[in-house]
């Protein structure tokens, strides 16, 4: 479930690849009401409900996040043209540019957003699952699943560079800091 929910985030990053703006933006939503619909395995959204001693299962949950990216990204091979890779190069220039501890910060808003977005889907409110995820897009925050599909899309278009793995490390990092601010806020409320 895990390689399908990064496939269906993939699918998402495709759509905002081919439409962007805010318009793409909302149908990558498409994305994560789909994983959570599906009881999938997305890294963002077990992230800040695991116990912190269960934390290792993040790990192969985040690699099976990656393959499914990356079968996106061979998808999007076929069906690529200007628009894509010029909103590829945006979203690529924009995280090798950033310093550590920017990723950090950053990435660490989309794990909020994204545990508060489960956090409503879990009580029967799906609101934030649309409108969550527009939000840190449009605020250019890093999403490391994401980011998983993009940096698969670079690869396959020869655009790869190294420091991409060194800015993905720290939106993980900041993802799962972020996934847990709002259990760490809310305390006994934030009945995981």
């Amino acid at each position: 479930m895990s390689v399908f929910a990064g496939l269906m985030i993939g699918i998402a990053g495709l759509v905002y690849l081919r439409v962007g703006g805010l318009a793409g933006a909302v149908l990558f939503a498409f994305g994560l009401l789909s994983v959570v619909m599906c009881g999938a395995q997305l890294y963002t959204g077990k992230a800040g409900y695991l116990a912190y001693r269960e934390s290792w299962r993040l790990v192969p949950m985040l690699l099976g996040n990656a393959v499914g990216c990356f079968l996106a990204a061979i998808i999007t091979h076929y069906v690529a043209n200007e628009a894509v890779i010029a909103n590829l190069d945006t979203i690529l220039a924009a995280r090798t540019s950033a310093s550590w501890h920017g990723l950090v910060v950053t990435a660490s808003g989309t794990g909020m957003i994204m545990t508060l977005s489960v956090y409503g889907a879990r009580r029967g409110h799906y609101l934030p699952l649309l409108f969550g995820v527009p939000v840190f897009i449009m605020c250019g925050l890093p999403h490391c699943v994401a980011d998983a599909y993009y940096y698969g899309v670079a690869i396959i278009a020869e655009r790869f560079e190294w420091t991409m793995l060194g800015a993905w490390w720290w939106s993980i990092v900041g993802n799962y800091i972020g996934c847990n601010l709002p259990r760490w806020f809310m305390g006994e409320k934030f009945d995981a």
